[in-house]
């Protein structure tokens, strides 16, 4: 058989069947070892975010990764190489590409890089580096709560999900940004939430409005993350003995600092402090990105 096709949305993948890659058809990714890969697509997300399409050099290869995976991209920027991770928003076994999600951050070396390249320009990559190894039906209830371009990760979970036919996993994303334009994929995620309503729910919170217009229009949740906004928008564990109810959580550091408490300095996952912590959720029931 061969390997998922391109297709142009994010969204479009949900009428794709998942196909298992055939034994005949190689690796696009080595988790050893730094391959080349080169731009070819660029598309605008909003004023700072872009879309990413880099090609294997093979068009036949696949992304071969499990859910959740990431890359590593290794580039020589300015004398000194510089090594940074990013989640792909592709499927896995989609043939010949991947695509990666980027903001762009005046002080981020490497989203600088990859902002100012053209079409045709190349970059290394190595992976995929195995995140979380996500099993089908595993919790009755999975809370992903995301800051910026933290909804990445979340964004294969809830695909894996919703897509695996017999996966029962009721999942609710809640999703923060400083503004409505920083929202990204937003289209996607309400299509998704439409489309598996029975089983996906998704919230958004934000911090500030273009004008008053739109404040007077918004719908969603205001401000940071509260006790009261999880406790009335997430599942909570009925006890601290149960796993039933999984939280996942991805941000810039102040966010996770909220929410659950950073990962370690050596990127252990560490105790759960913070608004998970104060709502009785302990290290059973979270995981941090």
């Amino acid at each position: 058989m061969g390997c998922t096709p391109a297709v142009p949305t994010i969204i479009e993948r949900n009428k794709l069947m998942e196909i298992n890659k055939s034994s005949t058809l190689p690796d696009g990714l080595d988790p050893n070892n730094f391959r080349t890969i080169t731009l070819s697509k660029i598309r605008e997300v909003n004023h700072n975010t872009k879309f990413f399409t880099f090609n294997f050099n093979d068009p036949k290869s696949v992304l071969n990764m499990k859910i959740s995976s990431c890359i590593l991209f290794k580039a020589n920027i300015g004398g000194k190489v510089v090594y940074r991770q990013y989640t792909p928003t592709t499927r896995p076994n989609t043939c010949g590409y991947l695509e990666v999600l980027i903001k762009y951050y005046p002080a981020g070396v490497m989203s600088k890089h990859i902002h100012n390249m053209k079409t045709g320009d190349q970059i290394e990559i190595k992976g995929p580096i195995l995140k979380y190894d996500y099993q089908s039906n595993k919790f009755k209830n999975l809370a992903l709560i995301a800051g910026g371009t933290g909804v990445t990760p979340m964004l294969q979970m809830i695909e894996e999900i919703l897509f695996t036919a017999d996966d029962k996993t009721k999942v609710t994303l809640l999703y923060a940004n400083t503004s409505f334009a920083d929202i990204l994929i937003k289209h996607d995620l309400d299509k998704l939430a439409q489309k598996y309503s029975h089983q996906f729910k998704c919230y958004y919170t934000i911090d500030k409005y273009a004008d008053t217009v739109e404040e007077e229009v918004w719908t969603g949740e205001r401000g940071h993350i509260t006790t009261s906004m999880l406790e009335n928008l997430i599942p909570i564990p009925p006890s601290d003995d149960d796993e039933s109810v999984m939280a996942m959580v991805c941000g810039p550091s102040g966010f996770m600092e909220l929410i659950c408490g950073d990962k370690t300095l050596d990127s252990k996952q560490g105790e759960v402090s913070g608004l998970l912590k104060q709502l009785g959720f302990t290290e059973k029931n979270v995981f941090k990105f």
